[in-house]
């Protein structure tokens, strides 16, 4: 589900930044998964044109298995649009930085629910490994992401290629409303520096940053 040395021919269209710029400066919002009796810790901040992910993901103790923290844009209002069209577009670029070799790390858009999907599994998940001490760009395939997916470890429970049903949707698409940042499924100390995040591979009218 990753793909940080494939590239996509065509423009892009930013999609988040930190550095205080109209339009792709979104506002986030921490939560962790005490909201299900786990104690795991996170706090996302932003500093020096990084948005900072920085926390522990330890075992849920009903669980017995890892939890999550995640991070998610917060500044979709009604009758507005969120962010770009992004429907001519391949994938998602992350331009971010890891300080260690973390294996926990997933990022979602939007806030659609799959036909039978788990009770809190809401939107489109993608595995991503960062790079670890260095600047780097991860790049998504859009069809890597799915709705999916198990709400216990993140993990898919079916993908876009075994249907596409579980696919980004063309609602999604056309304005994702919100992202999001996590580390889940794997116990371990986190941080994340986040530059930022493009759709990239786009083509046609839609194209615009």
């Amino acid at each position: 589900c990753l793909a940080s040395s494939e590239t996509f021919a065509g423009g892009e269209v930013l999609l988040a930044t930190f550095d205080g710029e109209a339009g792709t400066s979104h506002s986030w919002k921490q939560m962790n998964d005490p909201v299900m009796g786990g104690k795991s810790t996170g706090t996302f901040s932003v500093a020096g044109g990084f948005g900072v992910f920085d926390g522990e993901v330890v075992n849920v103790p009903f669980l017995k298995a890892p939890g999550f923290i995640k991070a998610a844009t917060n500044d979709a209002r009604p009758l507005r649009r969120a962010f770009p069209d992004i429907s001519t577009c391949k994938a998602i670029a992350i331009q971010a930085k890891a300080s260690s070799a973390y294996k926990g790390y997933r990022f979602s858009i939007g806030s659609a629910h799959a036909p039978h999907g788990k009770f809190f599994a809401y939107g489109y998940k993608a595995h991503f490994k960062p790079t670890v001490g260095k600047l780097g760009t991860v790049v998504l395939p859009l069809d890597s992401f799915t709705d999916y997916w198990d709400d216990a470890t993140g993990d898919p429970i079916k993908t876009c290629q075994d249907g596409k049903i579980y696919c980004p949707d063309a609602r999604t698409l056309r304005d994702m409303r919100t992202m999001s940042v996590w580390a889940e499924g794997v116990a371990g100390k986190v941080h994340l520096e986040v530059k930022s995040v493009k759709a990239v591979g786009c083509t046609g009218e839609m194209l615009y940053a």
